[in-house]
């Protein structure tokens, strides 16, 4: 009876003692939980940081990037409008100048008057002969009432046939002094300011058709004046 008194007394005593431990491992095991919560949120956050950083990134790249086909865009507009009033001169060009034997064509960008040589200088001259002369006062005529204050390139060019009887040293010689002789007639015969005016010689190195016959040769014998934008 004695023992049995004793074992409920220890028992009655031990059993706060067991709830006491098992409501401490229920507080830890909910500490750990709200720990890893915690971390999983923090986490979260972090991501949902780094994604709304890169969402932003991407959206002032895709403004960047619209903004460089905006312009992109107007540049080809201006450049196809640019091409398109070329276009509409050089077709006016053509029509004022037909029968004189004035090439007028868009290369480049410029607007190019190209004129046979064969029908405005001598061979191996370089001094304009009267045809030369007329054709170049007509070419005058129309720079002047439609290009006022552009600049324009006086080119000459000559075939490969090396000059022998002419007392020319060289193509090249020819070509600029052939370039030379129009530039002047522009300026001190029809008024063109000489400060819109400028010279090259080419010689036989920028040929327009082939130089191995007697066609080549004849459209390759050339001046051209370039009208620059």
């Amino acid at each position: 009876m004695k023992k049995s008194t004793l074992l409920i007394a220890l028992l009655a005593l031990a059993a706060p003692s067991c709830q006491s431990q098992m409501h401490r491992q229920m507080l830890d095991d909910q500490d750990q939980q709200l720990a890893a919560f915690k971390t999983d949120a923090d986490n979260l956050r972090m991501a949902r940081d780094r994604m709304m950083a890169e969402n932003a990134a991407l959206s002032d790249q895709l403004s960047f990037e619209q903004q460089r086909a905006a312009e992109i865009q107007d540049r080809l507009t201006l450049r196809e409008a640019a091409y398109s009033q070329q276009d509409a001169e050089v077709a006016d060009l053509q029509l004022r100048l037909a029968g004189t034997g004035v090439e007028v064509e868009s290369r480049g960008g410029f607007i190019v008057l190209g004129v046979d040589s064969n029908l405005t200088f001598g061979s191996g001259k370089a001094e304009l002969n009267k045809k030369g002369k007329e054709t170049m006062s007509r070419v005058a005529d129309v720079l002047l009432e439609n290009y006022a204050g552009k600049t324009f390139w006086v080119e000459g060019h000559t075939d490969s046939d090396q000059p022998k009887k002419s007392g020319w040293k060289s193509n090249l010689a020819l070509s600029v002094n052939r370039a030379l002789s129009v530039a002047d007639y522009l300026v001190f015969e029809k008024g063109i300011e000489s400060s819109a005016v400028r010279i090259a010689g080419h010689g036989e190195w920028d040929p327009k058709e082939d130089n191995t016959d007697k066609v080549g040769k004849a459209k390759n014998r050339r001046v051209e004046i370039l009208v620059l934008p």
